[in-house]
């Protein structure tokens, strides 16, 4: 699921990284290109984590041999999960993530 930046108001935020990852990351990019590099990759872990969570989903569903009780308490627990999550994001970026 590929999250949607449309009507994104930019956002300054204080990250604190350590003195070794930002000279590996200036390395690749300069110091000009942090900003952007940080935010792709945070986008990108986004984008990972959606599809991860959605595979899991997915396999919930298809366990023939898990007990089928066991089976709906995971289940329930990924959705509880993911939901918690979901409002975390929606908490931190104002909207939901599509």
């Amino acid at each position: 699921m590929k999250i949607q930046w449309a009507n994104i108001v930019p956002m300054r935020l204080h990250v604190v990284l350590d003195e070794e990852v930002v000279r590996e990351i200036d390395s690749y990019v300069g110091k000009r290109g942090r900003s952007k590099f940080i935010r792709e990759a945070v986008e990108a872990k986004l984008e990972e984590d959606t599809r991860r969570r959605g595979a899991l989903e997915r396999l919930f569903g298809s366990m023939p041999d898990l007990d089928p009780a066991l089976a709906k308490r995971l289940k329930e627990e990924g959705r509880r999960e993911t939901e918690a999550f979901d409002r975390k994001l929606e908490e931190r970026w104002g909207r939901p993530l599509d």
